[in-house]
């Protein structure tokens, strides 16, 4: 999506609101795809003497992804305020900056930056969500996403020193 601001640069100084909606392809963090509703960008715009356009505003999207526990469907609201100048005729290779050429802003990396910026860690399909299965006998298991897959290294440690407390008490 772009941003029309050719009536902001005409009145340095002056706050314009601005509203924008931007589609996002989907996304691959941690090895999960994250797809994202279209991101809805709100806030005021001013421009600067030197033909710099800043934005003000915040942004809101839902984010589909897989739980972290039972890799169930899972969602979650991504929320984020944001304050960045977009600089005429930039680097728009420099990731520190936004640039911008003619009268229009490209929104597409400043809204990636800031739902990347907002997204929680993990999703889970509900608060108290744990990892179940059936043992060989046919029992429920829970079983925590933390627990599974995960070395320790000092666990052999750990039992030498329980080893060694229950035989100084005996």
């Amino acid at each position: 999506m772009k941003l029309d601001v050719l009536h902001v640069l005409r009145s340095p100084g002056t706050e314009y609101a601005f509203s924008a909606e931007q589609a996002m392809a989907p996304q691959t963090i941690g090895g999960m795809e994250v797809r994202l509703d279209p991101v809805q960008l709100t806030g005021v715009m001013m421009a600067g003497d030197d033909g710099s356009v800043t934005l003000d505003g915040k942004l809101t999207t839902v984010a589909h992804t897989s739980c972290a526990n039972c890799l169930a469907p899972a969602s979650g609201t991504i929320e984020g305020e944001f304050r960045e100048t977009f600089i005429f005729e930039g680097d728009p290779e420099d990731d520190e900056s936004f640039a911008y050429t003619g009268s229009a802003l490209d929104l597409e990396k400043l809204t990636l930056t800031y739902v990347l910026l907002n997204m929680p860690m993990r999703f889970l399909c509900r608060e108290d969500c744990v990892f179940e299965y059936e043992d060989t006998d046919g029992d429920v298991m829970m079983l925590c996403q933390d627990d599974l897959n995960v070395q320790r290294p000092f666990a052999a440690l750990q039992q030498l020193l329980a080893e060694k407390s229950d035989n100084e008490e005996n």
